[in-house]
């Protein structure tokens, strides 16, 4: 038999059991979803986008060549991207290709000509036709010289001659490829307008279109119409990639890595410095144009010709 106290002590013993079983328990704190980082961001931009840099303000100015696409036609831009918003810094180009910035200015190739253009959008003529050792064809893509006081120009040459009425590519060893003229050049550019022939016609740069320098001098082209990756330096070519017919744009980070873009297939490939390990970026792209590396804010900023898009791609 039990004392009282010792009946109290076990009531207390059994109340304190079934305080333990059927307490609940604390939840953990639940952690707030993670936010989803966009792979891909597109912007519209305006008709036929071909090329981007940074300039003024560390903004993005891209180059429109407009609808027309002809000599003369008056049509083409240049526009400033600030964030979602795109406002027109010039007009009255023709058919504006590659862009750069440089000594606080714009510089634009446009068919036959190049141009500068401030911070306000006043065009300047750079260099016309008649500074040209000879006549330039078809201007395209530019690149800063590393000693920034010069750029590099691509001129495609005979850009008529590569298609069929179908608007493709002829075929490779054609006849029609073999009866492409070799005209092709790429000039240097000083700042102050003088002209120099830096790479000569040869058939294998057929039609360079995309350009980029690496710090030691050696030239990297991007060549159209057989798809070649070329490098270039003191007058030897060495081929780093194959297989990007319609090549246009080319650029290269800090670890070496190169990107191509194709215009007619709308594919962008990132190669290792050693053009091993291709890996193609972004999704849905029409018409890969002149691309821009801005490694600082982890984006390839790729123009989609056909869509009239800016795609931002993450890095």
């Amino acid at each position: 038999m039990k004392t009282p106290l010792l009946a109290l002590l076990a009531g207390f013993a059994l109340v304190g059991c079934q305080t333990s079983e059927t307490a609940p328990a604390k939840s953990a704190p639940v952690a707030a979803p993670a936010k989803a980082v966009p792979t891909q961001r597109n912007l519209a931009v305006g008709a036929t986008p071909e090329s981007v840099t940074k300039g003024f303000g560390g903004k993005y100015f891209v180059t429109l060549m407009g609808t027309s696409r002809k000599a003369g036609d008056g049509d083409g831009k240049i526009v400033k991207v600030d964030g979602d918003k795109v406002t027109v810094l010039t007009e009255g180009l023709d058919d504006p290709k590659g862009i750069v910035f440089v000594a606080n200015q714009l510089i634009t190739a446009d068919f036959d000509k190049v141009w500068s253009i401030d911070a306000k959008g006043k065009k300047t003529l750079l260099a016309g036709p008649a500074a040209f050792p000879t006549p330039p064809t078809f201007l395209n893509d530019v690149v800063v010289s590393p000693d920034k006081k010069s750029v590099l120009i691509t001129d495609m040459g005979a850009v008529t001659k590569m298609r069929g009425a179908d608007g493709k590519l002829f075929a490779i060893d054609s006849p029609e490829h073999k009866a492409i003229p070799v005209v092709a050049r790429v000039f240097k550019v000083t700042l102050e307008g003088k002209v120099t022939e830096v790479i000569a016609p040869t058939a294998k740069m057929l039609n360079p279109n995309g350009i980029d320098v690496l710090t030691d001098g050696r030239i990297r082209i991007a060549e159209f119409f057989i798809g070649d990756v070329l490098e270039y330096k003191d007058g030897v070519f060495t081929t780093i990639a194959k297989g990007h017919r319609s090549g246009d744009g080319i650029v290269h980070d800090s670890k070496g890595r190169f990107y191509i873009s194709e215009v007619m297939t709308g594919r962008v490939t990132r190669y290792e410095a050693d053009g091993s390990a291709p890996k193609e970026l972004g999704q849905g792209l029409k018409a890969a144009a002149d691309h821009f590396l801005d490694e600082k804010a982890g984006v390839l900023i790729v123009p989609d010709s056909k869509a009239g898009e800016l795609v931002f791609i993450a890095l």
